[in-house]
């Protein structure tokens, strides 16, 4: 739960994404009540986003383009609020510091790289989970993130709160990231990629009723936090933080 914790407090100051790239969808039946409509999409190889708006004047939450735009751009408290789903008072001094680094960044070299969405509905509610790839100035790795964001009133807004109304939520978006984005998607679409180990997470996790994401959320703790073992080395993403 430590290393949870770690990793959705990471999560919400890091970099965002800028939905702009054209991808087809595929829609999937689940088993699992809690969630709905449910489809998955890999972006085209290369779409590459940077930070664009200027000022709060510019922001336009009506779509998730224009939500994930202006995370990328936020520079104040005022514009965090605007784009977080629950409103934050105060900037805790490792928050400010962060943003000042971020508003510090060099743009052209310090930019996100979109790889996955799942799409679904909860609690009636819509939300897209994105992963992305960070390219920064700093190191060769690149790292990964994602962001949750919901529909409200028709304005898109970043889940930026984290605890048991939500439980739900952290366990399947935690779910996802974990996995590599490329094999999750073989998961979800069937492909058993001649692997024995793809062959039978696909047998568990699929049936005639549809997917189970409480089967694939099984499957995760069986060898997250064992680092030696054959599933882990196959399906781990490997985040590279630094």
């Amino acid at each position: 739960m430590k290393n949870l914790k770690l990793f959705l407090a990471i999560l919400l100051f890091s970099y965002s994404l800028l939905i702009n790239a054209q991808y087809e969808e595929d829609s999937l039946p689940l088993t699992d009540t809690s969630l709905s409509n449910f489809s998955y999409a890999l972006y085209p190889d290369n779409t590459f986003v940077k930070s664009t708006l200027q000022s709060i004047s510019e922001i336009d939450n009506s779509t998730p383009n224009g939500l994930v735009n202006s995370i990328l751009s936020e520079s104040s408290l005022e514009w965090i609020n605007i784009n977080n789903a629950t409103k934050t008072d105060v900037l805790s001094a490792e928050k400010l510091s962060d943003l000042n680094k971020k508003k510090a960044l060099n743009k052209n070299t310090n930019f996100v790289q979109l790889v996955q969405q799942i799409n679904f509905t909860f609690n009636s509610e819509s939300y897209k989970y994105i992963k992305y790839c960070l390219h920064n100035d700093k190191s060769a790795k690149l790292p990964f993130g994602f962001y949750l964001i919901v529909n409200r009133n028709n304005l898109w807004k970043r889940v930026n709160q984290f605890d048991d109304s939500n439980q739900t939520l952290i366990n399947y978006s935690f779910t996802f990231f974990r996995f590599n984005f490329t094999k999750l998607n073989d998961i979800f679409s069937k492909n058993n990629k001649a692997s024995p180990l793809m062959t039978d997470i696909i047998n568990k996790t699929h049936s005639s009723q549809g997917f189970s994401l409480s089967r694939l959320e099984q499957e995760l703790n069986e060898w997250n936090y064992n680092s030696s073992s054959e599933k882990h080395q196959y399906f781990i993403e490997k985040l590279n933080w630094e």
